[in-house]
C-alpha cells in the first residue's frame, strides 16, 4: 500500500497532468456538442428514414471512441512515471531490494493507475445524463460500453507500464508509449477495415474489441483479450524488473 499511496500522490500532485485532463475534458465536451448540434440539424432528414439512427448510435458510441482516443495521451503520461521515473531518480533499486518476487511491486503500481478510471467514469456519466435528458439512451448498451472502455484503459495501462520498465527517462517512456499507442489505434481504424476487411490486424488491435463493446456485445474473445492480455503484460513487466535487478 505504501507504493500505491506514493504513486497516487506523485501522479495527482502534478500540475501538468491536471492541465492535460482539463484540456481533454474540454475537447471531448466540445466534440460531443458539435455532434449533438449536427444530429439535431439532421432531424428532418432522419424523419424520412425507415430506421433513423438513435442517440446511442449517433452520439454515445462516437463519444466513447473519441474519449478512448484522447485517453491514450493521459495513459502515456501516467504510466511513464511508474518505472522510468524511478530508474531516472535511481530509486527503483530501493523498491526491488530484498524482494524474492517483483509481482507485488508491479501490482501496487498498477493499482495506483486505477485513478484514471475515475476521470473516464466522470466524463461518461455526465455525457450519459445530458443525452438521456434529451432522448432515449439504451442503458444496457451504454453500460456495456462503459465496461469496455474500462477494460480498454486498464489494458493500455498494463502496456504503458511494460514500456516504462524498459526506459530510463520519463520523456522517452512518454514518447515511446505514444508511438506504440497510436500505431495500435491506427491498425484498428476504419480505413484499414474498409481496405482489407476484418483481418488479423483488427483482431490484435484493442480498438476493434472496444467497438464490439460499444455495440453492446460482450464476447469471450474480447474479455480474454483485455483481461488475459493485461495479465500477460503485467507478468512481462515483473520479469523485466527481475532482469534489471540481476543485471
Amino acid at each position: 500500500m505504501n507504493i500505491t499511496k506514493k504513486d497516487i500522490g506523485s501522479l495527482w500532485r502534478s500540475p501538468l497532468l491536471w492541465v492535460v485532463l482539463s484540456l481533454i475534458a474540454f475537447i471531448a465536451a466540445w466534440l460531443l456538442w458539435q455532434r449533438l448540434d449536427r444530429y439535431i440539424g439532421l432531424q428532418a432528414s432522419f424523419a424520412t428514414l425507415p430506421s433513423p439512427p438513435n442517440i446511442t448510435h449517433a452520439l454515445w458510441v462516437p463519444f466513447i471512441l473519441t474519449l478512448a482516443k484522447l485517453l491514450l495521451l493521459i495513459i502515456a503520461m501516467t504510466t511513464a512515471k511508474a518505472f522510468a521515473e524511478e530508474r531516472a531518480h535511481k530509486t527503483l533499486w530501493y523498491l526491488l531490494i530484498n524482494k524474492q518476487t517483483y509481482y507485488h511491486v508491479v501490482w501496487a503500481k498498477f493499482k495506483a493507475q486505477w485513478m484514471i478510471l475515475l476521470f473516464v467514469w466522470g466524463q461518461l456519466s455526465v455525457a450519459a445524463f445530458l443525452l438521456a435528458t434529451g432522448g432515449e439512451l439504451n442503458w444496457t448498451q451504454s453500460l456495456v460500453g462503459l465496461f469496455g472502455i474500462s477494460l480498454f484503459t486498464l489494458w493500455f495501462v498494463s502496456l504503458g507500464m511494460l514500456i516504462s520498465s524498459f526506459c530510463q527517462s520519463t520523456g522517452t517512456a512518454v514518447l515511446l508509449s505514444s508511438v506504440v499507442f497510436v500505431l495500435l489505434w491506427v491498425i484498428g481504424g476504419e480505413s484499414v477495415g474498409q481496405e482489407f476487411g476484418l483481418n488479423w490486424l483488427h483482431l490484435i488491435s484493442p480498438v476493434q474489441h472496444l467497438k464490439w463493446f460499444c455495440q453492446g456485445e460482450i464476447s469471450l474473445s474480447s474479455l480474454f483479450y483485455f483481461i488475459g492480455g493485461g495479465i500477460v503484460l503485467l507478468l512481462l513487466t515483473a520479469q523485466n524488473l527481475e532482469g534489471l535487478r540481476k543485471s
